[in-house]
């Protein structure tokens, strides 16, 4: 992150679309590493400068200098599952019981975790872009009522980007429709049409049922057996393209 001028903050970006249980010692391992490269580049940059001309030996020999600076690096670990994050969020927190008198000179070290689980509705008005839409439908996907709620409240969701339903679909199986030829999808619609066909699919499962079930009892064609049932022409088609 840059303010135009120099650059202040390394910031790292670990997407998981699993729960991962040594998470804390992955972050801390890139952190180090972005650290290292830091060092190594500051020791190169005076190897090719010649300023170690003056300097201390401790200096020279560590080949980074007193004047030398690190940029904090920040790994934020983003999470697109809707199940809450159980793993442990530090290196403390996965050791077994240790004595309370050792602890404190082990070196900690935390991950900074968004989960759409532990998002608070009130918050999710922080995110300035699509991912708002996106970790609020992940949060709700496994809870039909409050995922309608979610769609009804939001006009975003009426077009949302195919990049954004390309998220949605391979983090919660939602099987939203994408058009090739649509930049944005209308989900609040799609999933409209989903449930429609669902209710079709499973209302021409009953039927089928029922109509198995008769001809076995009475001996019917199944001609005979949809008459008797007054089946539409328009469900026959279904039916008979299905057995």
């Amino acid at each position: 992150m840059t303010d135009k001028k120099t650059a202040y903050l390394v910031l790292a970006i670990e997407n998981q679309s699993n729960i991962h249980y040594a998470m804390a010692v992955k972050n801390m391992l890139y952190d180090a590493l972005q650290y290292t490269r830091q060092v190594e580049a500051a020791i190169a940059s005076h190897k090719k400068s010649g300023d170690y001309h003056g300097v201390g030996s401790d200096e020279f020999l560590s080949g980074f200098m007193k004047t030398d600076h690190l940029m904090p690096v920040v790994t934020l670990v983003v999470y697109f599952g809707p199940e809450k994050w159980d793993g442990p969020m530090s290196i403390h927190e996965m050791f077994e019981e240790q004595d309370p008198a050792i602890l404190p000179y082990v070196p900690d070290y935390r991950i900074n975790l968004i989960a759409p689980e532990a998002i608070a509705d009130e918050d999710f008005d922080k995110f300035v872009s699509s991912l708002q839409e996106v970790l609020s439908f992940i949060k709700y996907s496994n809870d039909a009522e409050k995922l309608n709620e979610l769609l009804e409240s939001n006009e975003n969701f009426k077009h949302l980007g195919k990049e954004e339903v390309d998220v949605l679909n391979a983090c919660t199986n939602a099987e939203i429709a994408i058009s090739e030829n649509k930049e944005v999808i209308d989900v609040c619609q799609a999933i409209q049409v989903m449930n429609q066909r669902a209710e079709e699919k499973g209302h021409i499962s009953t039927l089928i049922e029922n109509i198995q079930n008769l001809m076995a009892s009475t001996g019917w064609t199944l001609e005979q057996t949809m008459e008797k049932l007054k089946i539409s022409e328009d469900d026959r088609k279904i039916i008979l393209s299905e057995l």
